[in-house]
């Protein structure tokens, strides 16, 4: 089943890679983190070329919430009595800076791509939580409140407000950012050696590399392939749903999200347990 995203844009087909070249970067993954990289560098002037397995945006980018922003839930509290305060700061302030470079991006190159900013919630029964997260969140440096009224009917105590998010087409935005670029779709990268990429059609000589992918899929280091598993999530799209103020995330095992753009609204839940894993007797 396709996605909104991809059921409302078509992207350009790109070709396969069929000879040897010689670039100063490579980027491994066609997906938004790769398209997004190869336009910073070949606007700073840097020869760079894009290696995509299967299509470019045709992985989590496709299949995303679209949701730009720096709130992931109730994670302030507990990440700044982990990681203490210096380092939780630079990570939200990386992660509104990137909202902000969003913004950035597609205001000077007028990308149509449905850009709207709101902002988002994550709300609950716990009122202590709330309480925490917030003060946190304040802590951190992040523009947030306290709201106890929402305007969705859900079973909770409030919600902590992150103001100054947004959200948009993911794939109308990679669409006109590949605009340019130097891209080989259907290219499998077999292997990489210092700087040498073997794909399924031609050798890449890269200065640099980039792994782009949803996975590093180098067996070392990291040994990554061993933590593999699947995980499940359900989403409901309806048309013509009334308009949502906003973008709504649940805390706990209810972790539904709830959001709108351009006449659909969605609604996503996680599996239970938290993590969705098929297989597992309590999964759903």
């Amino acid at each position: 089943m396709e996605s909104i995203w991809s059921q409302t844009c078509e992207l350009t087909k790109r070709p396969a890679l069929s000879k040897d070249i010689e670039v100063d970067v490579a980027v491994i993954g066609g997906g938004m983190a790769g398209i997004l990289t190869a336009w910073q560098l070949e606007r700073a002037g840097v020869r760079t070329v894009v290696l995509e397995a299967d299509k470019i945006g045709g992985g989590q980018t496709k299949n995303t919430t679209a949701k730009i922003t720096s709130q992931h839930g109730m994670f302030c509290h507990t990440f700044l009595a982990k990681k203490g305060e210096e380092t939780a700061r630079k990570y939200v302030q990386a992660n509104q800076q990137a909202v902000e470079e969003y913004k950035r991006i597609i205001q000077e190159t007028k990308i149509d791509c449905n850009f709207e900013e709101t902002d988002a919630f994550v709300y609950s029964k716990d009122e202590g939580k709330l309480m925490q997260e917030a003060e946190a969140a304040k802590r951190l440096g992040i523009d947030v409140s306290l709201e106890r009224h929402l305007e969705i009917p859900v079973d909770c105590t409030g919600a902590v407000r992150f103001f100054g998010q947004a959200q948009f087409h993911p794939l109308k935005f990679i669409c006109e950012l590949a605009n340019g670029l130097q891209i080989y779709e259907d290219t499998v990268v077999t292997e990489v050696e210092d700087h040498l990429i073997r794909t399924s059609g031609g050798n890449v000589l890269a200065a640099q590399i980039v792994f782009a992918v949803h996975y590093p899929f180098l067996k070392f280091p990291g040994m990554y392939f061993a933590r593999m598993h699947q995980e499940r999530s359900y989403v409901l799209a309806l048309e013509g749903a009334g308009k949502i103020h906003g973008m709504y995330i649940g805390d706990g095992e209810e972790k539904v999200l709830l959001s709108a753009i351009w006449g659909l609204a969605s609604a996503w839940r996680r599996g239970t347990p938290d993590r969705g894993e098929p297989g597992k007797a309590d999964a759903t």
